[in-house]
């Protein structure tokens, strides 16, 4: 008798302990509440996400100590935005006097929170940073005239692709993939 005399208590204990704490949970100050501010100005509130602007800077062709040609890609990005965007990755085709000359990829779009971070590149608040590429042409690739017109600099280059990029600063992350088309000479 005396144990479930023991039993019964430990019970009533244990129930008056767990109402006592749903009362104090429900009676609490809640921090979700209406009166809550957020400044109008930030960038959390804001839908005034630009992007990122991509242009090229350079394009330049030149023949290594083989004979063969290589070709360097320039491009630069500025962030206009208030915070940080990292630039994931810039898949593009270039073009010399209307021939595809050669396709590349600058960097590798993040899938998920396990991949790693290693080639993707931030962009920090009205910045701008500059992404190299370089591609080795075969030989007998082009025609004589292109590849005359792109060793004497007198080629006129157009490239475009996609781009990626994501901007998390906030809460809610806002990430796209652009195209773009660009023109050099």
């Amino acid at each position: 008798m005396k144990r479930k005399a023991i039993y019964a208590l430990g019970i009533g204990i244990t129930t008056a302990a767990v109402m006592i704490l749903v009362v104090a949970r429900v009676t609490a100050p809640s921090d979700t509440g209406s009166t809550r501010e957020e400044p109008v100005d930030s960038p959390e509130s804001s839908n005034d996400f630009e992007g990122i602007d991509i242009a090229i800077e350079n394009v330049t062709a030149e023949r290594d100590q083989d004979n063969e040609v290589n070709i360097q890609i320039q491009f630069r990005a500025f962030n206009p935005n208030e915070s940080t965007v990292i630039l994931e990755a810039i898949t593009y085709n270039v073009f010399a006097n209307n021939t595809r000359i050669v396709s590349g990829d600058i960097g590798e779009k993040l899938e998920g929170f396990v991949a790693s971070q290693e080639s993707v590149f931030p962009i920090i608040s009205n910045g701008t940073i500059t992404l190299k590429d370089s591609h080795h042409l075969p030989q007998g690739e082009l025609a004589a005239k292109n590849l005359e017109e792109m060793l004497t600099g007198q080629a006129r280059y157009t490239i475009n692709g996609t781009y990626s990029y994501k901007q998390t600063s906030s809460i809610q992350a806002i990430g796209a993939d652009r195209d773009f088309e660009l023109t050099f000479q």
